[in-house]
């Protein structure tokens, strides 16, 4: 029988100086595009000290809430012909996640782009079921706005990756120590997470909890990056 999920208040202090592990498929169609492999490895992270979880799917929310008490950050990933948001775009996503036994909803928070529901909307559907939201931010503007709908916290995981922020790379350190300044929820630095380094920096922004994905679930990288090191002949 699955746990119990966690009050909404609880799970956010448990995430506090905690690295989560993102355990999503980095291609479609690749060799770890299958969620028993996916459970697997975010097991083996957890067994190497992972806090948390963050997955994409109500199945897979499911199949890991059988395997774990961790808390469990939940997403979906739909690509939506002329709409920019595609993290966890509608409501139904949101309480699909719910539902499947996610302890946290993760959703895109930027306004604009939304192919049906507002970002406020989806947090009070959240709330109203007892699970906290994070909002998936990618500027200082768009997390204040978050907070203002209700957000639990907010993560840095789109800084570098829409239109206006293409100058950004990847962790948004500076992003993150502004959002630690001037919000009154926690902040989360996902993004470009590559090492013990990084790590180190991100929390040294103040930030709460820190998202790590391909550095520890995308074998493919993270042999690619390894290669890349070998002297040309």
């Amino acid at each position: 029988m699955p746990p119990e999920r966690l009050p909404r208040f609880e799970v956010v202090a448990r995430l506090a100086g905690r690295l989560v592990v993102s355990a999503q498929t980095h291609r479609d169609g690749g060799p770890l595009d299958d969620s028993p492999t996916l459970v697997r490895m975010a097991l083996a992270a957890e067994i190497g000290g992972a806090g948390a979880f963050r997955v994409a799917s109500a199945d897979m929310v499911a199949l890991l809430r059988r395997h774990t008490t961790l808390p469990i950050i939940g997403i979906t990933k739909k690509y939506i012909a002329d709409y920019e948001v595609y993290i966890t775009p509608t409501l139904a996503d949101a309480v699909a996640l719910v539902d499947a036994g996610a302890d946290v909803v993760a959703a895109q928070a930027a306004g604009d782009g939304r192919p049906a529901e507002t970002f406020e909307q989806i947090v009070r559907a959240c709330h109203e079921r007892g699970v906290a939201v994070l909002a998936d931010c990618a500027t200082a503007a768009e997390a204040a706005s978050a907070v203002e709908a209700g957000a639990d916290f907010v993560a840095t995981t789109m800084a570098g990756y829409t239109p206006a922020t293409r100058h950004v790379v990847p962790p948004a350190l500076d992003l993150a120590a502004q959002l630690v300044r001037d919000l009154p929820v926690p902040v989360i630095v996902e993004g470009g997470v590559w090492d013990r380094e990084a790590v180190a920096a991100a929390f040294g922004t103040g930030a709460h909890a820190v998202v790590v994905g391909s550095a520890v679930t995308d074998p493919e990288r993270i042999t690619r990056r390894l290669v890349q090191a070998i002297p040309s002949a």
